[in-house]
């Protein structure tokens, strides 16, 4: 097809501009006419693979549902090739941040390889490997959220520029798996810190390197990326793929507590960054024997959420809090301030009810007694000290729609997607139990891919339970009761 002359297929896509391709096939910004939405259309090309085995690489990809992998609306076929319609993600890829800005700030990168990482590990646990990652293979979306892209065959040949991103035993032509993913992620890592990938030449000479030479610790070409860093990179890009963090929600948690170290653990020892050197062979900050001092944050190789025995955290301990009883003096001043408050809410309730107040009690000195004033009824007691006051003529705020009797505007498919952004900002914010805010985007996702096959059939149903879910799961604290996806359920009724 050229991109010159727009076509639509399955009756429905509109092939709007090519903005990508690659082994597996091209990547269209299209027009879904039924739906009335921008999406993107893969179109897989038969000389890859055969249509079967594009038919089931395109099924496999779409039961990937994760914040960070592009959502699949769509599987098809057109003309015998296999198609994927997915969200179009409006925002740069990695490789366009870096060619424009250079080696991203340090917080910054560990954030979104974090992101890359969680999106790898979903798939992974999926069944589905990349195969092909590179630079341009994580794309934000608008809201800023990073996302995995451009699922390629796993047992393809790299192409001479994809080299520069392959493990070892892709090269070598032992097939790639899961792990050759973490070593073309550590490849990225290490490009986005440096500005640079680990090895430079020809695609023969890159092959060769990545077989067997060591790469530079990425401190060499950017002396503050910290020693932890360095190790986490390096074993990454280890030669023995066993050799390597065990997936990629380790490598996340590593980047994670790297970007934010947290406190240590009572009892937990410390070690200064000098330990095995930034340069050291990665293998070796992977593969230490029980007993042995870990330079790496504990758990990064690990599946688990805490420190084991016998890790060794490398931070530098936070200052010691003062001896005295500080915390004791912090709420004492708390409830002296609550104790004013609400002898200030007294004056004013007594006072706004024309009745005396009592004046400030007069220090011990020899004065003539006033007369006392007149004796007047006591009010009744009040379980408000000082009431709100409210605006009688004021609207009471009400659901923009209820569920099943008024179509939102932009249409179901355009209010799912609000729905899903909502859940994605509250992520952001970081202010939700990671568990619910999962399970909400894979039932919103399925609704909406539901709703891309039976165009006006918004299973109301399933998107009921989907609001009354996250209505539960704020009585329990996990959803809060403010915030962006708090607003978006109270404008509407299920």
């Amino acid at each position: 097809m050229s991109d010159a002359t727009p076509s639509v297929i399955a009756g429905r896509y509109r092939l709007d501009e090519l903005i990508g391709s690659g082994p597996t096939g091209e990547v269209w910004r299209g027009y879904d006419q039924r739906a009335d939405w921008t999406v993107a259309v893969k179109v897989l090309d038969t000389r890859a693979a055969t249509p079967e085995v594009l038919r089931q690489h395109a099924q496999a990809v779409a039961r990937v549902i994760h914040p960070n992998v592009a959502m699949v609306l769509d599987v098809g076929d057109h003309e015998g090739a296999p198609y994927l319609v997915m969200e179009f993600l409006t925002g740069e890829s990695l490789g366009e941040e870096v060619a424009g800005e250079g080696p991203l700030p340090i917080v910054e990168a560990c954030d979104l390889i974090g992101q890359a990482a969680a999106g790898l590990e979903a798939a992974h646990r999926a069944g589905v490997v990349h195969g092909q990652i590179g630079p341009d293979s994580f794309r934000r979306a608008g809201s800023g959220v990073l996302k995995v892209v451009g699922f390629g065959l796993a047992d393809q040949v790299p192409s001479d520029d994809g080299v520069r991103y392959r493990a070892p035993e892709v090269i070598d032509g032992r097939g790639g798996a899961a792990p050759a993913d973490l070593y073309a992620l550590g490849c990225v890592c290490y490009e986005v810190l440096c500005g640079r990938p680990p090895f430079e030449g020809s695609p023969e000479e890159v092959g060769e390197l990545h077989l067997h030479a060591e790469p530079a610790p990425p401190s060499s070409h950017r002396a503050e990326v910290p020693g932890e860093l360095d190790r986490l990179v390096l074993a990454m890009l280890a030669k023995d793929p066993a050799a390597r963090p065990a997936g990629g929600e380790p490598v996340r948690r590593a980047l994670a507590a790297i970007a934010r170290p947290s406190r240590p653990q009572p009892g937990q020892a410390m070690a200064q960054p000098g330990g095995p050197g930034a340069g050291g062979h990665a293998a070796g900050a992977a593969g230490m024997g029980a007993g042995e001092t870990h330079v790496m944050p504990a758990g990064v190789f690990h599946d688990s959420g805490g420190p084991r025995k016998g890790d060794t955290a490398i931070y530098d301990a936070p200052p010691p809090e003062p001896s005295s009883n500080r915390r004791l003096f912090v709420q004492l001043g708390v409830a002296l301030a609550a104790i004013a408050a609400v002898t200030v809410g007294l004056i004013l309730w007594a006072g706004s009810r024309g009745e005396p107040v009592a004046e400030p009690t007069p220090s011990p000195t020899a004065t003539t007694s006033a007369p006392a004033p007149e004796p007047t009824e006591t009010p009744e007691p009040s379980t408000s000290v000082a009431p709100i006051p409210t605006d009688p003529g004021g609207p009471t705020p009400t659901p923009k729609g209820t569920l099943g009797n008024s179509v939102p505007s932009g249409g179901w498919a355009h209010w799912l997607g609000e729905f899903d952004k909502a859940v994605t900002s509250q992520e952001t914010i970081g202010d939700i139990e990671p568990g619910v805010a999962r399970k909400a985007h894979e039932k919103i996702r399925k609704v909406g891919r539901k709703l891309v096959q039976k165009p006006g059939s918004p299973a109301f149903n399933q998107i009921a339970d989907i609001m009354r879910d996250l209505r539960k799961a704020q009585e329990k604290g996990d959803v809060p009761s403010s915030g962006p996806l708090a607003e978006f359920l109270d404008d509407w009724k299920p």
